[in-house]
């Protein structure tokens, strides 16, 4: 994992590299949005799109295949943000 860009109040990309299951290179990007007193966070990524997610994608949608891990991330992000 690797910060690669860092925009204050603003955004952060990440590049993210997967062996396993199997190999994958990704891009993260997390947008912040000042929203009164708080900060809404958009979560997005792209990705090669191997073989296998080709073939997944076929019958799955990625909001289904990712939906729970964005939603559990941000959950993290939000308790890390508030301590």
């Amino acid at each position: 994992m690797l910060i690669t860009e860092a925009v204050p109040n603003s955004r952060v990309s990440v590049a993210v590299d997967f062996v396993k299951p199997f190999q994958a290179h990704n891009i993260n990007m997390f947008t912040l949005e000042p929203v009164g007193d708080s900060t809404k966070v958009t979560w997005n990524f792209e990705r090669t799109n191997v073989f296998v997610v080709k073939l997944m994608s076929v019958f799955a949608t990625m909001d289904r295949i990712m939906g729970d891990h964005f939603e559990t991330g941000l959950g993290n992000l939000k308790a890390a943000a508030e301590r």
